[in-house]
């Protein structure tokens, strides 16, 4: 990937202050980002491993690292080309790797299997996961709808350039504050706001909540740190993830940028906050294996709960169904009674508002002509089938079906279909 330094217009911040050019690369627009983090700060190149940026009061200042070493932006150091996880502008990513994979950053969930410093293989992540180049792996979220294969860098997360562990601000909203988490599944961007007294604005040089003041929000400017997922007018501003549970977008500088929830948290579309798997209640469709620990899980469904899905060994679900009168329980792994649905579904997020369906029916208990009574099917019928049916079908019936039936159909029946029974549909009808 061949990478290109754009200089723009004079960045004008509030109070009249400048910083001169900006330095924009591709979708990156380092000189904002050095208005959102504490001088000092370094921050990674999207177009070469072999220079980084320190973000100083008068903009940032490109810096080369010595002859064979790369920037580690996770570490703010440059350390030998082999020992950095860094393939931005690399003409061969695989150069110094064996056995491992590397990411194609021309592809957003793109991958490369590297063999004694050569490309052996490639391929893409499975629907609703991206590549993560620390992980070296893929991981769940949604790869940005904008990328596109091209000679121009492209963004897909502002934790791709700033160092995990470093609060960084905003340039469009002062309280709002970014934060990178790195994990063991990779680094996930987390964001919030400052409100708790009286400190509503985010000051980028103490890393903490503070007053509002001229300086501390002279950051905030219409240029966006970076353009990654989509346009948007309404800042603080939420929606959810079509495909994944666990992750959402927010509107910052007018544009969409991905969240991560926390480990086995889903995005609420009731609170529009991260709540937990089991009471969260995400949008219809998306991927409810994320974070499950079972092998059948409820799909979102408000109307019945009967939809569930299968998920395999790559976390992705086929959809399934109970039959009518049932609905899927998770906790029991199968379909059950709609008996019970309005209390599950009062404490399970997925089945929120589902109810029963109407199966009433009417039972005639003294019909002379039908069923019942003296010469129907009911209870002292002789010839027909009742209650002390001898010939019959009826309750002490030893040869047709009834209570104590061992061959029939009836509640003690282990070969049929009854409340006991564990070959048919029942009570429960379990995977």
């Amino acid at each position: 990937m061949t990478g290109k330094l754009l200089l723009a217009t004079v960045l004008c911040l509030m109070g009249g202050s400048a910083l001169g050019d900006q330095i924009l690369e591709g979708n990156y627009n380092v000189t904002a980002f050095c208005t959102s983090v504490k001088p000092g700060t370094q921050l990674g190149s999207i177009t070469s491993c072999n220079y980084y940026y320190v973000c100083s009061s008068t903009g940032p200042v490109l810096t080369q690292c010595q002859s064979g070493y790369a920037y580690d932006y996770a570490k703010s150091t440059c350390a030998p080309e082999g020992q950095v996880s860094c393939f931005w502008g690399v003409e061969n990513p695989c150069a110094g790797q064996n056995g491992t994979w590397v990411p194609n950053t021309a592809v957003c969930g793109g991958y490369f299997w590297c063999l004694n410093g050569a490309k052996a293989g490639s391929g893409n992540c499975k629907t609703n996961q991206k590549f993560d180049s620390s992980s070296r792996q893929c991981v769940w979220g949604s790869c940005n709808s904008n990328l596109v294969e091209s000679d121009e860098p492209n963004l897909s997360s502002l934790c791709e350039v700033v160092p995990p562990g470093v609060y960084f601000g905003d340039t469009e909203n002062c309280n709002m504050w970014n934060y990178c988490l790195s994990s063991s599944t990779g680094v996930t961007l987390m964001t919030g706001t400052c409100t708790a007294n009286s400190k509503t604005a985010f000051n980028v040089n103490t890393g903490n909540c503070d007053y509002v003041s001229t300086s501390v929000c002279s950051r905030v400017t219409d240029n966006p740190l970076s353009q990654v997922a989509g346009s948007c007018t309404t800042s603080g501003a939420v929606k959810p993830d079509a495909t994944v549970c666990g992750q959402y977008y927010q509107c910052k500088n007018q544009q969409w940028v991905g969240v991560a929830c926390p480990t086995n948290y889903y995005f609420d579309l009731t609170s529009n906050l991260c709540q937990p798997r089991q009471t969260a209640t995400p949008v219809a469709g998306c991927n409810r294996c994320q974070y499950a620990d079972t092998k059948w899980v409820n799909a979102v469904d408000d109307s019945n709960c009967a939809n569930y899905y299968f998920c395999n060994s790559n976390g992705i679900g086929s959809p399934v169904s109970c039959p009518t009168s049932y609905y899927f329980n998770e906790q029991i792994q199968g379909c059950v009674s709609d008996d019970t649905l309005s209390t599950y579904a009062s404490t399970n997020g997925a089945c929120k508002g589902a109810t029963a369906a109407d199966n009433t029916s009417t039972t005639v208990k003294d019909d002379d002509a039908g069923t019942g009574g003296d010469t129907g099917t009911g209870g002292d019928d002789d010839t027909g089938t009742g209650g002390d049916d001898d010939t019959g079908t009826g309750g002490d019936d030893d040869t047709g079906t009834g209570g104590d039936d061992d061959t029939g159909t009836g509640d003690d029946d282990d070969t049929g279909t009854g409340t006991e029974d564990d070959d048919a549909a029942g009570k429960a009808i379990k995977h």
